[in-house]
């Protein structure tokens, strides 16, 4: 699967300009995560879909098409995944704190996008913060953030 997306990320970015910038497993991780919170309610909205885009599309620097294409790979290694770990683990091995609080913050956004947070959406965020040993407090402040406040 990695072998997979490395070609799919080749065919669809832009040389980057330096090596840090090299999409890997790390944005897949990423988008996936996003994923799991979008259907943690079993039934994923146009908002929360469209803003998924938009913040994958911006961090990335993608063009809608691969944004999509990153999503499609998204759900089906959400689909194909026993746990949250073998996302989280890749974020723990390369983000920083201050970025995993901003994952946080984005996945409370996510699932704020259709204005109701449902408790499996609740649920999976708190589950994946600790997975990514984020602080109950930080979570706190990430929700209060996306909700503006």
């Amino acid at each position: 699967m990695m072998n997979k997306l490395t070609t799919w990320f080749t065919q669809s970015i832009d040389a980057p300009t330096a090596a840090d910038e090299q999409p890997d497993e790390l944005e897949l991780a990423t988008a996936a995560l996003m994923m799991e919170v979008a259907r943690a309610d079993f039934e994923q909205s146009e908002e929360e879909r469209s803003l998924m885009l938009q913040k994958l599309g911006t961090r990335l620097k993608l063009t809608d098409e691969a944004v999509a294409g990153l999503l499609l790979l998204a759900q089906d290694a959400s689909d194909d995944a026993h746990d949250l770990y073998s996302f989280t683990s890749v974020i723990n091995e390369r983000f920083k704190y201050p970025e995993k609080k901003q994952l946080v913050v984005n996945l409370w956004e996510i699932a704020l996008a259709d204005a109701h947070i449902d408790p499996q959406e609740d649920h999976i965020i708190r589950r994946i913060a600790g997975l990514l040993s984020v602080d109950h407090s930080d979570v706190i402040h990430a929700r209060a953030k996306a909700r503006g406040q």
